[in-house]
């Protein structure tokens, strides 16, 4: 969960440090303040692929731990702010 005095850590240094962990296999960021998932995907070859979601209906797949959770269910109790103007 990205907050805002974590969301620069986590996506930089944190994740440069993650990257170098042969066993890490997905990482995933999910938004505090509006429904929003980024997943980075191990591909072959140690290159990383992003696939992201703003979409409640998406399913974020994790196949290292074989594991689907959808975005609905990772927002279920968390009450987004009215939008402003």
């Amino acid at each position: 969960m990205l907050s805002e005095s974590t969301e620069g850590y986590d996506r930089g240094a944190k994740f440069a440090l993650y990257r170098k962990l042969a066993s890490l296999r997905e990482y995933v960021l999910v938004a505090q303040d509006e429904p929003h998932v980024e997943q980075f995907i191990r591909q072959e070859g140690g290159r990383w692929l992003l696939w992201e979601t703003d979409d409640l209906e998406d399913v974020v797949r994790l196949p290292s731990i074989r594991a689907e959770l959808s975005v609905a269910e990772i927002y279920e109790r968390v009450a987004f702010p009215a939008p402003t103007g």
